[in-house]
């Protein structure tokens, strides 16, 4: 996996991370956002982690910028469907 293809969906979600209160659930999304910022710079697996965000996204209150992270991890799941070795998974 390229880092460089997903780091500027990944920038996106910690910039809108950023934006979330103190309470228990942003600091879980915040914490989440962290470790898929971990897993993109390893080229580690991120999708067990970006699972484990869209859970927490869900606890988050209804707003604007829970509707924003929730596009960006939508459009980071797709660039990662749309990876090459992800696509000869598809054809084999």
């Amino acid at each position: 996996m390229d880092p460089q293809h997903l780091k500027p969906l990944y920038e996106t979600l910690h910039r809108y991370a950023g934006w979330l209160d103190r309470e228990r659930s942003s600091v879980l999304v915040r914490a989440d956002v962290e470790a898929l910022g971990a897993a993109i710079e390893t080229s580690a697996d991120p999708l067990p982690l970006l699972q484990t965000l869209d859970a927490n996204l869900a606890r988050l209150p209804s707003g604007a910028v829970r509707k924003m992270m929730r596009a960006a991890s939508l459009k980071i799941h797709r660039a990662i469907a749309d990876l090459p070795q992800n696509a000869e998974r598809v054809e084999r």
